[in-house]
């Protein structure tokens, strides 16, 4: 178990992986009937080329608009946030990882939940300023 942890980046990054993909399978599972023929508006697939994930849903979009999985919409928070630091906006840039881009409505329940690991996984080894 030890070099597994030291491999996966050491204990807390460890667990910040961990509990992402467990929260992430939670999500996908959540929206599961919801997102039945629907496709990501940010990659435009059903099923994540990469990690196999499904798709999710839990803002205010309506109708085909919304869909995506939680690793693209994790995507997008990371590069709207180093455009933000890079630019110096003093906005809550961290806003970006829990509101929809589509709708501008906060997600919540378990995809909320996702990003909130997400968010975490991605800056959990980053120093402190």
């Amino acid at each position: 178990m030890c070099k597994k942890i030291h491999r996966g980046g050491n204990a807390e990054q460890y667990y910040a992986d961990k509990k992402y993909k467990e929260a992430v399978a939670v999500a996908v599972e959540a929206c599961a009937e919801d997102t039945k023929g629907q496709t990501c508006y940010i990659c435009t697939q059903a099923l994540h080329w990469k990690t196999k994930e499904g798709l999710v849903r839990m803002c205010a979009c309506r109708g085909t608009a919304g869909f995506a999985h939680v690793s693209c919409l994790a995507e997008q928070a990371k590069i709207l946030v180093a455009d933000a630091e890079e630019r110096n906006l003093d906005d809550d840039k961290f806003e970006r990882w829990y509101t929809c881009g589509l709708c501008e409505q906060e997600h919540h329940g378990v995809v909320r939940c996702a990003l909130g690991w997400a968010c975490w996984k991605t800056y959990v080894g980053r120093p402190e300023t």
